[in-house]
């Protein structure tokens, strides 16, 4: 069976993954266009997040991010649909904190990031995911 190289090339849409990756990229983005525009608003995030008391959790996994990520963390405009590698990327970190799943959290990053800056986004992304439980539909 031949390898379809544009399987590499596909990208996760944010109208068909979980509710709360979606509010995840939604932040994301948000902080973002925000800042840049000097309107960011700690309320406003919170809508983004789906919970008020998850903003101070975002914003210490940003911090975070910030200082132990190799690149530049890349994010698709508000209006593609499309994550990018690094909001795919960011929300599977996210999603094996809330599950536990330590292992794999590592096994995603252990190329890119030190030991205590795993460390430290995985009590960032554990404490974050607390406030994030999936929303029943």
């Amino acid at each position: 069976m031949p390898f379809d190289i544009s399987a590499l090339l596909r990208s996760p849409d944010i109208r068909d993954i979980d509710p709360a990756r979606a509010r995840l990229v939604g932040a994301l983005r948000y902080c973002h266009v925000a800042r840049c525009a000097e309107t960011y608003c700690p309320n406003r995030l919170g809508q983004h997040l789906g919970c008020r008391a998850a903003v101070a959790s975002f914003h210490v996994l940003l911090d975070e991010m910030g200082r132990a990520w190799p690149a530049p963390i890349a994010l698709n405009r508000p209006c593609n649909p499309r994550l990018s590698y690094a909001e795919t990327l960011i929300t599977d970190l996210c999603m094996a904190a809330m599950r536990g799943e330590r292992g794999g959290f590592d096994e995603m990053t252990h190329d890119m990031l030190g030991h205590s800056a795993r460390n430290a986004i995985w009590s960032s992304c554990t404490r974050l995911m607390r406030h994030l439980t999936p929303v029943p539909e």
